[in-house]
């Protein structure tokens, strides 16, 4: 399941509040919390029960934060139902934003924003594809990269898309492989110069290129790079010009 991420800044807090949709059966449902606190509902549970139709209302698993949770979900005619009965000045604002915007933009496009997020990323694509393709004495940075920094990021609810902003593929692997090699030559370890070769693929008609992969011993090594080294150097110059919402969950990855 793709969850949709929208910022909206409201005028009382002064501060861009976050919403989450999520698409079922074609149609758009709202993550309920989200919605009764931009609204400003102290109890927002209480807020759903009360103003919100059964109908409308579904409980439903989405990545969060915490990992997989069970949320409540509500369809559009039951957030209107929310803002007409909230109390601040910036409902009618949100409302505006909301139904003049972001679903207009969600119906006509599949997506809102500049970014299309419901296509599975080439990241994927590509450690699906050339994952056969390592030796089981070795790892190969994207392969690691999946296993790690992907799905740490979907841990905290966040999910790395296909193309940024500039509509230029996301991918990761090359900088942190670049970065790496160069970490390994720098540091004189043991295991620069220890890695080989093999032909990796692209999704689309690209040609293969020569990517490098490294013995498993230095696996270590890699994960601590990418974690005390790529993520808190990096990765926010990395992601500020492709994905901008990136950059609210990178300091997630950081704690502990």
């Amino acid at each position: 399941m793709q969850v949709e991420i929208f910022k909206f800044e409201s005028e009382e807090e002064q501060m861009f509040n976050e919403i989450r949709t999520v698409e079922i059966e074609g149609e758009i449902w709202f993550v309920a919390a989200n919605v009764t606190n931009i609204l400003g509902y102290s109890n927002g549970r209480d807020a759903v029960d009360s103003y919100c139709r059964k109908k409308g209302v579904v409980k439903h698993e989405i990545p969060t934060q915490n990992g997989n949770q069970i949320v409540t979900l509500i369809k559009e005619s039951n957030v209107y139902r929310l803002i007409f009965e909230s109390k601040l000045e910036s409902a009618e604002k949100f409302q505006d934003w909301l139904f003049d915007e972001v679903i207009p933009s969600i119906r006509k496009k599949g997506f809102y924003g500049k970014i299309k997020r419901s296509k599975s990323p080439n990241f994927y694509l590509r450690y699906k594809d050339n994952l056969h393709k390592i030796d089981r004495n070795y790892f190969s940075v994207i392969s690691e990269l999946f296993v790690t920094l992907n799905a740490e990021l979907e841990k905290v609810g966040y999910e790395i898309p296909d193309r940024g902003e500039t509509g230029k593929q996301i991918m990761p692997d090359i900088s942190v492989g670049i970065m790496f090699s160069n970490y390994l030559k720098k540091n004189n370890s043991e295991f620069n110069g220890s890695h080989k070769y093999y032909d990796h693929s692209f999704p689309d008609e690209r040609p293969d290129v020569e990517a490098r992969i490294y013995p498993v011993e230095a696996l270590p090594i890699f994960r601590r790079f990418v974690f005390d080294k790529w993520i808190p150097e990096n990765a926010q110059k990395y992601f500020k010009d492709r994905d901008p919402i990136a950059l609210d969950y990178l300091p997630k990855l950081l704690v502990g």
